[in-house]
């Protein structure tokens, strides 16, 4: 009995070692099976690198088409500040008289109407005295007028003396109207024409620039400058173009105008006249652009620079992010097909902007990868 327990106990540790045994036997012959190839992100085909489309590689390119651009190139020159002509006002005494009231000085502000001087004149109390006589004269003419057409009503007067009287009237009537007119040019005005002076009164609103007016002098030259006035709501910026730039300055192009007095302050404008010649001694042709200067902040004669964007031709332009470098050599990745990227050498023009011009390497409307290149390794 015993040893048949015993060899049940012999027979169980076999069994135990077998099964050990397949089990390990099983364990070793799976470490050597073959595995499930995993697919590649990327490949390589005829030189060119193929991203599976649905990839984490390919969703971290991002691909851009080349775009043209046309940039305009700033010419930077001097500049000075210039009142405009037109409205650069010298003005003369409508009359010979003298001068009894002259307040205004050079730097002063005037507004349009205010009174610079007033002038004694006996030339405005000669205008007085032809409007008050042709005034009678109309009245007197009218008179003999409306008699003449009475008599003729009752058959004692001829047509020929209605006629003479009416062409009175019409003369009459014309000299009035001279004498208003001459009246109306020395600015008469009743408060002071009761006191037989002419006002000097200004046109514009604007800044005295000079005067030559004093009390009590005597204006004997009625086309003598009294005082000149600049009205400096809209000035001039006159740019000095060098001679080897001229050709490329045409009216219509933008400029910008920035002023040493005032560091930050500067308006844009379009080129509105440009001189046919350049000037001997400076070898400099003067294009012009208007600037609105209601502040009155910008004098004539003032310093400044012009920056005039002279347009250049199309030019191909990508994101800095696309270009890879490769010791001197500059290269981008250009998709040739869905998913497919070939490498391409370009050459590039440098500048501060986020874009560099390509000068040669691209076409417009080709697809480049703008980020995320470096991740490819076509090596």
């Amino acid at each position: 009995m015993r040893s048949y327990s015993v060899r049940r106990m012999a027979l169980a540790g076999l069994l135990a070692l077998v099964l050990i045994g397949l089990i390990v036997a099983l364990l070793r012959s799976n470490h050597h099976l073959p595995q499930a190839a995993a697919p590649a992100m990327m490949t390589k085909r005829d030189g060119a690198l193929v991203v599976a489309e649905d990839s984490p590689l390919m969703s971290r390119l991002i691909v851009a088409p080349v775009r043209p651009r046309v940039q305009a190139h700033g010419l930077s020159v001097p500049a000075t500040v210039q009142a405009e002509p037109r409205r650069t006002i010298d003005m003369q005494a409508p009359v010979t008289g003298r001068i009894v009231q002259a307040d205004v000085r050079p730097g002063d502000t005037v507004h349009k109407g205010q009174i610079l001087a007033e002038i004694a004149s006996g030339d405005f109390d000669q205008a007085v005295a032809d409007e008050t006589k042709a005034q009678a004269q109309l009245s007197y003419a009218d008179r003999v007028l409306h008699r003449a057409q009475g008599v003729q009503a009752v058959g004692g007067n001829a047509t020929k003396d209605v006629d003479a009287a009416r062409n009175d009237e019409m003369q009459a009537q014309a000299e009035l109207e001279r004498a208003q007119h001459r009246l109306a040019a020395l600015n008469a005005r009743p408060e002071l024409a009761r006191q037989g002076l002419v006002p000097l009164i200004s046109p514009v609103d604007g800044v005295v620039a000079s005067t030559t007016m004093g009390v009590g002098e005597y204006i004997g030259d009625t086309t003598t400058v009294q005082v000149s006035l600049l009205d400096l709501s809209v000035v001039w910026v006159e740019a000095a173009v060098p001679e080897e730039a001229m050709g490329e300055v045409r009216i219509g192009e933008t400029a910008r105008a920035d002023f040493d007095a005032y560091p930050g302050r500067s308006c844009r404008g379009t080129i509105f006249s440009v001189d046919p010649t350049l000037h001997a001694d400076t070898r400099r042709m003067t294009a012009r652009l208007a600037c609105d200067n209601p502040d009155v902040a910008l004098k004539p004669n003032m310093f400044g620079t012009a920056v005039i964007d002279i347009p250049q031709p199309s030019e191909i332009v990508v994101p800095k992010t696309a270009l890879l470098m490769n010791n001197d050599t500059i290269s981008v990745f250009v998709e040739t097909a869905p998913h497919t990227f070939r490498r391409r050498n370009v050459d590039v023009s440098y500048d501060e902007r986020d874009d560099v011009r390509v000068v040669s390497g691209l076409q417009a409307g080709e697809r480049v990868i703008v980020r995320g290149g470096i991740l490819l390794n076509d090596d």
